[in-house]
């Protein structure tokens, strides 16, 4: 209860004014005219303006509140190391029993989870925690504010602004002074890289806890085979230079054994995504006789800056009989010995598009000679011709190349000429190099195609079909090499208005990357892609069955995944990433890696528990700082808000704010109605009596 002496005026501000002008006229002319009476009529006056005024005392009822003292619990994942959550537990549980033993004081629990941001990953922002309750904590009410946390803290900020009203901050580390722990850290990795060149990356292991001492075995691999070991000296930079090895992914992983006594082991690997792309194709592409279809071959191999083609058509054979002299010919000869014996190994694609048999150009060691370049790992596609039967291919049969095609003619030279459409067969409509080709077939009717070659499968895969079922294109693959045949050279027809319309171009490209082995054509491929925290994984759905695929976060824990959701050609699945980091997707034979936010997260950068980051913070507003495992019985003590210090290694003070509520307010006249009147009354008839006196006498 509390006790106020207040004015409560009987009259408004400007009687008062009209009447003390009027008091104050009146004593100027008492005293002008040397009034014996002065000081009483004085007196009366100002005994008159007292009852006027009123006066009055306010008594409030207070309720007092209890004082609030901020615990901010650090629940991030680096808490769940070493079984620092249990202690966090702890130390909260030993906060409340001391705030029990005092009076008007309670605490006020904030839980701080873990933050993603896709420049940070996962980090632990406890000061962020506290700026968004803000709202919810009253100011006038704090007695100080307490971290439980390991120390790692991302958000701590140079000026506390609004935050200062919170203080005194103190810090109780749920870990040890004594941990000791190493991370793996890329310092600088190509994000791309040239196929068959050597790429450059940094690698550093960094130790905390412990002086760095000798090296420290660090394990490579690539693409998940082991790629070699070095030793690295903790602290030191140490470079390492690869070969990407083929298109797309190249993972690279470096990855140091976990120490007895380390902390986690979560940080002890570092990945390395590393995109490989080729710099240039070189492609030869040999016209056995000009025809329409030449120019959609070239058009399309050179619309692509990335390809060097070489190209030949043989216009004149060696056997053509004509009288024109040799030193008139304007003709080349064709450099078969300088292509397919030399040079064979400079180009990544061979096309044979309509090629006729010569028996004085194309020797039998020349056919010999492709065939080992296809087994040795070479791409080689032939479009039969269907303009003369000696382009239709049955003279390869003879020649090394029978055991590399994946059809033969079922007829000799046969050429069936039939208006048909190409059809998809069902692994065409499923199979990477096709399957996309579904979507056109779908705006419109694909083309008319007028000619085919009476062909015979004989290995490999028939993605199209043409004139009474018989394979239209068929894929194979022949040792480390690949091969082609497309029984048809009116492709280009596709390209010629809407009623030939169809997916030439994007056909003839998925077959030239498929030969030349580009990841995302491949029958096994896996992909993963991430929008925001979901990740969508997917398979080609070739074969029926359910599939799975095994996942495996950033923090090494293994998922099996069921794809379930089909669209033309895959199969895929949906899944929610709980954390930032590298995901990696096995189907048993392929990877697929992900990077979801960044690939290495700032929580699990520096996991030993530290002081220093939140020192500046607690030196600033007198705090202390508690290792908990080392001073379980601290203490928590009153202190001012003018004290020096607030708080210590092993104890934490508590600032007492005495705030309170009124609940009501009670007021008293000192001056009641009847007793301010009685007063004039008396005070009246006293002057009067002494007025009438001093004239008597």
């Amino acid at each position: 209860m509390n006790a106020a002496f207040e004015w409560s005026p009987l009259l408004g501000h400007l009687y008062f004014i009209l009447l003390g002008a009027g008091i104050l006229v009146a004593l100027v002319i008492a005293f002008g005219r040397h009034f014996r009476d002065f000081v009483w009529r004085a007196l009366f006056f100002g005994l008159l303006i007292f009852v006027l005024l009123n006066p009055i005392i306010l008594h409030e009822l207070r309720q007092s509140l209890n004082d609030k003292l901020v615990v901010v619990m650090d629940d991030s994942a680096s808490q769940r190391i070493g079984g620092r959550d249990k202690v966090a537990q702890q130390a909260l549980a030993h906060i409340e029993d001391e705030l029990k033993k005092k009076k008007g004081i309670e605490p006020l629990v904030i839980h701080a989870s873990d933050d993603n941001s896709p420049d940070k990953g996962e980090s632990t922002n406890l000061f962020t925690a506290l700026r968004n309750n803000l709202l919810s904590i009253p100011l006038s009410q704090v007695a100080g504010t307490v971290f439980i946390t390991d120390g790692e803290v991302h958000d701590v900020p140079d000026q506390l602004g609004l935050l200062q009203k919170l203080g005194p901050f103190h810090a109780v580390l749920t870990g040890r002074k004594d941990e000791f722990d190493r991370k793996v850290t890329i310092v600088s990795a190509p994000k791309y890289g040239l196929l068959n060149e050597e790429v450059t990356m940094k690698v550093k292991v960094e130790q905390f806890g412990r002086a760095p001492g000798g090296p420290v075995a660090l394990d490579v691999s690539q693409d998940g085979k082991p790629a070699g070991q070095a030793l690295v000296v903790p602290g030191e930079e140490k470079s390492f230079s690869f070969k990407i090895a083929h298109p797309g992914q190249n993972v690279f992983e470096f990855t140091t054994p976990a120490a007895e006594g380390e902390l986690s082991a979560a940080n002890n690997n570092a990945p390395v995504i590393v995109n490989g792309i080729r710099d240039r194709l070189r492609v030869l592409l040999v016209s056995g006789s000009p025809h329409m279809g030449e120019r959609a071959w070239r058009n399309l191999l050179k619309s692509d800056p990335s390809i060097d083609l070489v190209h030949f058509t043989i216009l004149r054979s060696p056997e053509s009989l004509d009288f024109t002299p040799q030193t008139e010919l304007s003709l080349i000869a064709f450099p078969v010995n300088e292509l397919f014996l030399q040079k064979i190994n400079d180009f990544d694609l061979i096309i044979f598009d309509r090629y006729q048999q010569y028996g004085m150009i194309m020797m039998p060691m020349y056919f010999q000679s492709i065939a080992n370049y296809i087994h040795n790992g070479g791409a080689f596609l032939m479009a039969m011709g269907t303009g003369n039967p000696a382009e239709a291919g049955a003279a390869f049969e003879k020649t090394g190349l029978a055991d590399v095609l994946p059809v033969t003619p079922a007829h000799g030279d046969r050429i069936m000429k039939q208006v048909f459409s190409p059809a998809l067969t069902d692994l065409g409509k499923s199979h990477p190099v096709t399957a996309d080709l579904q979507r056109y077939l779908h705006q419109h009717p694909w083309g008319h195609w007028y000619a085919q070659v009476d062909a015979k499968q004989t290995g490999g895969q028939c993605l199209m079909t043409g004139i009474n079922g018989d394979p239209l294109l068929v894929l194979d693959k022949a040792g480390k090499g690949r091969v082609a045949v497309l029984s048809s050279d009116n492709i280009w027809l596709w390209s010629k208005g809407l009623a030939q319309a169809g997916p030439y171009t994007e056909l003839l490209r998925n077959v030239a990357h498929w030969l030349m082995k580009e990841p995302e054509l491949e029958d096994d491929y896996i992909k993963a892609d991430a929008q925001g925290n979901v990740i969508t994984v997917s398979e080609r759905d070739l074969k029926p069955g359910e599939k799975q695929v095994q996942m495996t976060d950033p923090s090494g824990a293994t998922k099996t995944v069921t794809l379930d959701t089909k669209s033309p050609g895959w199969i895929s699945a949906n899944v929610t990433a709980e954390q930032n980091g590298i995901y990696s997707f096995s189907n048993g034979t392929k990877k697929a890696f992900v990077v979801v936010g960044v690939a290495q997260n700032a929580e699990f950068s520096d996991v030993h528990t530290t002081a220093e980051k939140l020192r500046p913070v607690v030196e600033k507003t007198g705090g202390g700082i508690v290792w908990y495992q080392e001073n379980r019985d601290f203490s928590l003590r009153d202190v001012s808000e003018n004290a020096g210090r607030k708080g210590g290694d092993d104890w934490l003070g508590v600032k007492r704010n005495k705030a309170y509520t009124v609940d009501n307010v009670e007021s008293i006249n000192l001056m009641p109605n009847w007793l301010s009147l009685l007063i004039i009354i008396v005070a009246a008839m006293g002057f009067w009596w002494r007025e009438s006196g001093t004239k008597t006498s």
